[in-house]
C-alpha cells in the first residue's frame, strides 16, 4: 500500500466534526482591514471554515494566469490575506467560484480578456436565440436571471472552469473549491447553438421546436419533456465531472462542494442542478443547499427534504441578510437533528457582531470538520498500490 493510501485510510477513521461555515462575498475583500475584521468575526462566532468568493463576475480576487484580476490585485492578494489571517485561527478556507454566471454589472468589463468580451459566443441564449450576454440589467431582472451566463454545452466553458479550479487548488493552500451558479438560471435559457446541436444529435429534434406555441416553460411535443430536462442536467453534471477530474489530478486533497438550490425536486426540474446524483456518484464531497427562506414552515420542509438522502454530505445553508439569526436557526436546528453535516451562514459580510455569542453557543466547538474520503480517488489509489 502506498503512503497516500495509508494516509487516506487513517483519515477515514477519524471522528467527524460538524462544519460551521460562513459564506464571505467578494465585497469583503476590498481592503486588508476589512478582510481581517471579517475573519476575526468568523472565529469569534465559533466558525471553523470560510467559503470566500474569489471569482464572481469572471474576475480573480487572487493572482491568476487564466482570467483578469480584480482591481485590488494591484496592491495586495485578497485570497492570500484571508489564508494568512484564517490559518492561525484554525479556520478552513474554501475558494468560492461562480461557475456559469460571469457578469452582472450595468456596464461591460474593461479588460478585453474578460470572458464576456473574449468569448461572447459561449453564453446561454433565450428561445429566440438572443444571448444573455446582451441583456441589460432591466432585461435581466424581467427575465429572472442575474446576468450574463455561460453555457455548459460549450466545451470551452467546461475546460475553462476546470482549469481555474485547478489553478486555485495548485497555487493556494486552500481546503476546498466551492462552485456557485452551477445551474441554469431558469427554463427560458439554454437555446444557444451548441445546446441545440447536441440535443438534435441525440434525439433528432431541435429543442426550439419543442416550445413553439407553448410559451417558454413546457415542451409542446409529447414525450420530449423528460428528454430535454435530462439533456440539460447532463450538461451541468458533465461540468461538475470535469472539475472533479481536474482536482483529482492537480490537488487530490482539496474538496469539491457546491452551493445548490435547496429544494431537490425544483433544483433538478427548474435549474438542471442534479445535486443528489452528484453526491451519489461521488462527484462532490458536500453540498450547501441555499435554504434562505424567511418562512419558518418552509424552512422546516427544506430541512427535511435536503437531508432525506445522504444527510452527512449536506451543509445546510441559512441566511441572515434577510432575517434575524434566531429565525434562521429554526431550519438549521431541524437539519442538524436530521443528520446534516453542518451549517453554512450567508453571509459573513452581513452578520451582526452582536450575534457572535448566540451563534457560538448554537454551534458549539467540536473542532475542524471531517470530510469523508473521495471514493473515486480512493479507487485510483487502491489500483496504484496493487
Amino acid at each position: 500500500m502506498t503512503a497516500l493510501a495509508l494516509a487516506l485510510l487513517m483519515a477515514a477513521s477519524g471522528e467527524p466534526a460538524g462544519a460551521r461555515y460562513f459564506w464571505m462575498s467578494a465585497d469583503g475583500l476590498e481592503t486588508t482591514d476589512g478582510i481581517d475584521r471579517l475573519v476575526n468575526l468568523a472565529a469569534a462566532s465559533g466558525a471553523n471554515g470560510i467559503i470566500v468568493q474569489v471569482m464572481g463576475r469572471g474576475e480573480a480576487w487572487y493572482h491568476s494566469d487564466l482570467i483578469p484580476e480584480a482591481h485590488v490585485l494591484d496592491t495586495f492578494d485578497p485570497l492570500a490575506r484571508v489564508l494568512l489571517q484564517a490559518r492561525p485561527l484554525g479556520l478552513e478556507v474554501h475558494a468560492w467560484v461562480n461557475a456559469f454566471l460571469s457578469w452582472s454589472a450595468p456596464t461591460p468589463p474593461a479588460d478585453p480578456a474578460h470572458v464576456l468580451l473574449a468569448h461572447p459566443d459561449w453564453f446561454m441564449a433565450d428561445l429566440g436565440g438572443r444571448s444573455s450576454a446582451s441583456y441589460s440589467r432591466q432585461e435581466c431582472e424581467a427575465a429572472g436571471i442575474v446576468g450574463a451566463t455561460l453555457s455548459p454545452a460549450v466545451p470551452g466553458v467546461r475546460s475553462r472552469l476546470a482549469s481555474i479550479c485547478a489553478e486555485l487548488a495548485s497555487n493556494y493552500d486552500i481546503d476546498g473549491i466551492h462552485l456557485d451558479y452551477i445551474r441554469y438560471p431558469n427554463a427560458s435559457f439554454g437555446f444557444e447553438p451548441e445546446a441545440r446541436a447536441g440535443f438534435f444529435l441525440s434525439t433528432g429534434v431541435d429543442p426550439v421546436t419543442l416550445f413553439q406555441g407553448s410559451g417558454r416553460s413546457r415542451p409542446s411535443i409529447s414525450g420530449m419533456e423528460n428528454a430535454w430536462l435530462d439533456y440539460r442536467a447532463s450538461l451541468v453534471t458533465g461540468t461538475v465531472r470535469t472539475v472533479r477530474a481536474a482536482l483529482r489530478s492537480a490537488a487530490p486533497d482539496v474538496t469539491l462542494s457546491c452551493a445548490v438550490m435547496a429544494d431537490p425536486g425544483s433544483a433538478l426540474r427548474d435549474y438542471s442542478c442534479d445535486w443528489r446524483n452528484w453526491l451519489e456518484e461521488g462527484l462532490v464531497d458536500f453540498v450547501c443547499p441555499m435554504a434562505y427562506t424567511t418562512n419558518r414552515s418552509r424552512a422546516g420542509e427544506l430541512a427535511v427534504s435536503t437531508t432525506s438522502t445522504d444527510p452527512g454530505s449536506v451543509v445546510y445553508g441559512v441566511a441572515v441578510f434577510n432575517q434575524s439569526l434566531r429565525s434562521a436557526l429554526v431550519g438549521a436546528t431541524l437539519a442538524l437533528d436530521n443528520g446534516a453535516r453542518g451549517i453554512c451562514v450567508y453571509s459573513l459580510n452581513t452578520f451582526d457582531p452582536a450575534d457572535c455569542s448566540a451563534l457560538k453557543s448554537f454551534w458549539g466547538s467540536s473542532g475542524r470538520p471531517f470530510h469523508p474520503l473521495d471514493p473515486g480517488l480512493f479507487q485510483m489509489t487502491a489500483r496504484f498500490s496493487r
